[in-house]
């Protein structure tokens, strides 16, 4: 009888199977992470390592890059993969999902970013990466978003959070086109950021929730708003905002929420929380950045407040939309009295939340 000596090699990471995030995972606040820049405009990747990170250590379960309307458009592909590598590597061998956007301006560009992210996740075994989607730029039916999407579960090998709003063109795809697709691809599919106009996102929430197993994790978008009814009365299980500054007070929203709200407090929370985000005449041009910047400055996130910014601007309730992708660089400014107001509910944030921790 022959011996046999069998040869153990050690595979290099990028041949291991990358970590894929349990259902369970996907559930609590997703913030979407905004751009940092450094003061010559290019990509500051440092501070977005420390943004990932950030938002981990405030107890939110999962962060989000590359699928904000925070101008995120501005960034070429390249930096757009260094950004994503850069943010991968900071969560690797923590229990955070990083969610990585893979929207498209066409069903192609979205495949071959969704290969991209799966290349960075074999890359970073230990890090837990999913998929952020919305309908393709170019679709202008829901047919047209199956066939897409369809086309994603077949390269996707780990969960994908389908986002129902994409722009002002593209359909809002129904609940059963995405319960067909989640039955399909049981593995990828089956997790919903619910934003479709009006109470027509409730109504959708209990639909959707009424399909689980098939749906696993329904959560709320619109930036918070509503989150609150949509938790308790539609059964949202999560929220995806533009709101990283914020998320120590979004963080804690979620635990007191999952304790049964035991002390009575979760009311509160959610109003300290839309106090933080309500500040509408402070300063910026509307949308995703504004007086934010200021916020994550003052909790050592980022190092300054410049921004790339749309040369043609549309404001719309939803955020910032360019015209055309040409920019320009900026740079906030506040007032002596917009910094003591920030400075106050700053604190007020850090004071609400270790309050919350010490009675914990």
């Amino acid at each position: 009888m022959k011996a046999f000596a069998f040869l153990i090699v050690a595979l290099p990471a990028s041949l291991l199977f990358a970590a894929v995030p349990h259902p369970e995972e996907i559930k609590g606040p997703f913030p979407i992470m905004s751009v940092a820049y450094n003061e010559d405009g290019s990509v500051d990747y440092d501070a977005l390592a420390k943004e990932a990170l950030y938002v981990d250590d405030c107890g939110c379960p999962g962060v989000i890059w590359g699928q904000s309307n925070d101008a995120v458009d501005l960034l070429t592909r390249e930096e757009k993969r260094l950004s994503a590598e850069a943010v991968a590597n900071a969560v690797e061998g923590r229990a955070v999902v990083l969610a990585i956007g893979v929207n498209g301006t066409n069903t192609a560009e979205m495949l071959e970013l969704a290969v991209e992210v799966e290349d960075i996740a074999n890359r970073h075994p230990r890090s837990k990466i999913a998929l952020i989607v919305r309908p393709p730029d170019d679709v202008r039916t829901e047919r047209e978003v199956e066939v897409a999407w369809d086309a994603l579960g077949r390269i996707a090998k780990r969960p994908v959070i389908f986002q129902t709003f994409g722009t002002h063109e593209t359909p809002t795809p129904s609940v059963e086109m995405m319960v067909k697709l989640a039955t399909k691809y049981p593995l990828q599919f089956g997790y919903i950021k619910e934003e479709a106009a009006g109470n027509d996102a409730n109504e959708r929430m209990i639909l959707e929730n009424a399909a689980k197993p098939y749906v696993k994790t329904v959560m709320s978008g619109w930036g918070g708003w509503q989150w609150l009814y949509q938790m308790r009365q539609c059964g949202s299980e999560g929220l995806i905002t533009e709101r990283c500054a914020y998320a120590p007070i979004l963080a804690t929203i979620w635990k007191l929420h999952c304790d049964g709200d035991r002390d009575g407090s979760l009311a509160s929370a959610y109003g300290m929380f839309r106090l933080l985000i309500d500040q509408r005449n402070f300063p910026g041009k509307g949308g995703l950045r504004g007086y934010n910047l200021y916020m994550l400055c003052k909790a050592g996130v980022f190092k300054n407040m410049v921004s790339r910014e749309y040369k043609v601007l549309n404001i719309t309730e939803g955020g910032n939309f360019g015209v055309g992708r040409e920019w320009t660089l900026s740079r906030l400014e506040v007032s002596d009295r917009q910094r003591n107001e920030l400075d106050l509910l700053y604190a007020d944030m850090k004071h609400f939340v270790e309050r919350h921790k010490s009675q914990n």
